[in-house]
């Protein structure tokens, strides 16, 4: 097994002792150090060295490796996944998508779910860990989603309310759009949002906060009540939401 970034298997893959053997290549994250603009030319370099078949005189297919593994945390870059060359014979075992979950000192590994599979899209992936911090009780199977509910929160609701809400009124946009999404007229739920929603993403400001321990109580309320407002503005996107993370309807 050869564990390395892309570029490093130009010359291995050409080696005496790699050429005609079933080799099985793991690339662990390439792109962990590279910003946007090289994300679309690290997947060319993957698909053009090591996933695009090779051609033989009779007009088969031949491959470079016996199994390849990809892993990545980046959704841009698993976009582009989707499009890397597969061998369409019919003895080969097919392509499989998983996710590797942390939860407290340890780590699983299961399929990963049909709206990033399918959609790839970060907003949909937001509204889940939003989605499963509405009960307190789910912080016994994973408290992962707590962790992150600042950020996944102040993500999410940039792209939600940037949408409903595209005009930029003055400098706080964020906070104008915020309280005109879910009312002056209550005035404390704005503020605990709001106070989450920088609170928990913006460390660098307090650092303090990130060495207390998480309120899940306090994370669960947030949760429901933006994931209720959602649904009393829109019960029918709300819906398409939870049918795009493989939940049923809200009635």
């Amino acid at each position: 097994m050869e564990r390395d970034c892309p570029s490093g298997f130009i010359a291995k893959l050409e080696e005496p002792d790699s050429k005609g053997k079933d080799l099985i290549i793991y690339i662990d994250d390439p792109i962990s150090s590279l910003d946007g603009n090289h994300i679309f030319f690290m997947f060319s370099l993957i698909e053009s060295l090591i996933a695009k078949p090779i051609k033989n005189p009779d007009g088969s297919n031949t491959y470079r490796y016996k199994q390849l593994f990809i892993s990545t945390h980046n959704l841009d870059f698993l976009k582009y996944l989707k499009k890397i060359s597969l061998p369409n014979e019919k003895n080969h075992g097919g392509s499989q998508h998983f996710i590797v979950e942390r939860n407290g000192g340890s780590s699983q590994i299961s399929l990963m779910p049909s709206y990033l599979r399918d959609y790839i899209t970060e907003f949909n992936y937001l509204f889940h860990q939003i989605y499963k911090c509405r009960d307190q009780g789910g912080a016994n199977e994973s408290h992962e989603p707590f962790y992150g509910f600042g950020n996944n929160l102040r993500k999410f609701l940039e792209a939600f309310l940037f949408f409903k809400f595209p005009h930029h009124d003055d400098k706080n946009d964020a906070f104008e759009r915020i309280k005109k999404f879910f009312g002056e007229e209550d005035a404390t739920a704005i503020a605990l949002v709001n106070r989450l929603n920088n609170e928990f993403s913006h460390l660098e400001a307090i650092p303090d906060r990130g060495f207390k321990p998480v309120e899940i109580p306090e994370i669960s309320k947030v949760a429901n009540y933006v994931l209720d407002k959602i649904y009393a503005t829109d019960p029918v996107q709300y819906n398409s939401l939870l049918k795009s993370i493989g939940e049923p309807e809200r009635v």
